[in-house]
């Protein structure tokens, strides 16, 4: 199955192919998904490219083309047709931000790999050692949001999606044989309903990285200075790290220079850098300065001792139940299921169960044991 198997791809950009695209997917019971997105090269990331395939066609669909993508939203919640996925849930949460879509029937080739044992989970290792195929990296980088989208970059992003059906025929069987299949699914749709949209970018001080030792009016002039580099980035509709780093800005607020020469002594920035931020830079210290002010970290709220004394027993009984059954941990109890129990205590059957509503194979497999151990814990 090497590279040059795979189909010319159709870049879909009208809406009569769009339209042709929806019905021939649309009565297929499965399809694979991947996109693009350009977040190392704009201000606010946005999807860039929809890869989709069946298994006979592959289709490339540019959202910038479209100003209502609702035949595809409705193709993604189609209960009827299973969407596969590699580590679906970044591209979940994309296309939740930037369309509001609603999954269901999702497989996740990534979660499947993992169920069966496999430690190396990214979709190039996996399909170099079931098939064969060396996917090329050179465009993991690339900015997608360029048009038109080079010839090289729409051929590795179609590898992308038109290997998954493959790939989960490969694991389907595998799955059965252990008694995994279902659990399996059932972890993909959980992720696929409990994925949230991805956040739009917004300007938080707090992000910053090398902050832990700052004063609080360091921290104060931090503030000013990050503000002055979302300012920039929103006009050059650029990622903020690209006007200028944080270990750049922590060293400033740190240093407080109010000339030049101070600021071109701390050598954080670039010759460029000096020419186009310096003003800006050492005005920002200097007014800030004229009226200092502190910004205290705000408080983190710790987990309540009992929370956490049920987190560890939790995460014990989940390895316990693992190395009984030969399975890795996260396949008893999902991380982000196992938090959820354990802060919120449930006190009777019926509760654990409500709590666990997006995982009923395991609440029925599992279920009366987490509930005994919780119990235990009470008396």
């Amino acid at each position: 199955m090497p590279l040059a198997s795979m189909p010319s791809a159709e870049l879909i950009t009208s809406p009569e192919r769009y339209q042709m695209m929806i019905a021939h997917l649309g009565g297929q019971k499965a399809i694979a998904i991947d996109t693009e997105s350009n977040s190392l090269f704009a201000y606010q990331e946005r999807v860039c490219l929809i890869q989709l395939s069946s298994r006979e066609r592959d289709y490339l669909l540019d959202p910038f083309a479209f100003d209502d993508l609702h035949a595809l939203g409705e193709l993604m919640a189609d209960e009827h047709v299973q969407k596969i996925m590699h580590a679906g849930d970044y591209d979940i949460s994309t296309l939740k931000r930037d369309y509001d879509f609603t999954f269901n029937n999702v497989f996740d080739t990534m979660l499947a790999a993992s169920a069966l044992g496999e430690s190396s989970l990214g979709l190039s290792t996996l399909l170099e050692k079931y098939f064969g195929i060396e996917l090329a990296k050179k465009y993991q980088r690339a900015n997608w949001g360029e048009r038109p989208v080079k010839d090289d970059m729409l051929r590795y992003a179609q590898a992308d999606s038109h290997f998954l059906i493959p790939l989960r025929d490969y694991l389907l069987p595998r799955l059965e044989a252990i008694g995994w299949l279902e659990l399996v699914q059932e972890d993909s749709n959980a992720m696929a309903k409990n994925t949230p949209a991805m956040k739009p970018h917004c300007e938080d001080v707090w992000r910053v990285k090398g902050t832990r030792d700052l004063s609080p009016e360091e921290m104060s002039l931090l503030a000013e200075l990050n503000h002055q580099r979302e300012l920039q980035a929103q006009k050059r509709d650029r990622p903020p790290f690209k006007i200028f780093g944080d270990p750049s800005m922590v060293a400033i607020a740190q240093a407080m220079p109010q000339t030049l020469e101070e600021l071109s002594a701390l050598k954080v920035f670039s010759k460029h850098q000096m020419k186009r931020y310096g003003n800006l830079i050492v005005n920002t210290v200097t007014n800030w300065l004229e009226k200092p002010t502190k910004l205290h970290r705000p408080a983190v709220l710790r987990p309540c001792d009992a929370e956490l004394e049920r987190h560890e027993a939790l995460k014990k009984l989940r390895k316990t139940i693992a190395e009984k059954e030969g399975i890795a941990s996260n396949l008893v109890l999902p991380r982000d299921l196992l938090e959820k129990i354990a802060r919120h205590d449930p006190q009777s059957m019926p509760e654990l169960e409500s709590l666990m509503s997006d995982y009923p194979l395991r609440f029925a497999r599992f279920g009366k044991a987490i509930f005994d151990l919780l119990l235990r814990r009470r008396l």
